[in-house]
């Protein structure tokens, strides 16, 4: 597992049913919550983001980032890039 995982409830909560009612911290409001970070680079990783009152995922790499509704769409290029990451 070239991975490690930071949130382990919201992970396996993402893959299964929504996740609108996670509640956040202030900080994890501001910055989003960490859910699953590569471990050959610190820089990329899985976070739950809630952005207009929304909860979203995103991916974010370098100085880059992406943002995702639905958890299979967001995982799936987490697991691209860190697959890219890896080589």
């Amino acid at each position: 597992m070239n991975y490690r995982i930071s949130n382990k409830q919201v992970f396996e909560l993402a893959q299964v049913r929504s996740v609108s009612d996670v509640p956040f911290t202030e900080e994890e409001r501001q910055n989003g919550m960490l859910i699953a970070i590569s471990k050959v680079d610190n820089t990329l990783a899985l976070y739950l983001v809630e952005i207009d009152g929304h909860k979203k995922f995103e991916v974010r790499w370098d100085d880059s980032h992406e943002i995702f509704t639905g958890w299979y769409s967001a995982w799936e290029n987490f697991t691209w890039c860190l697959n890219i990451a890896g080589n």
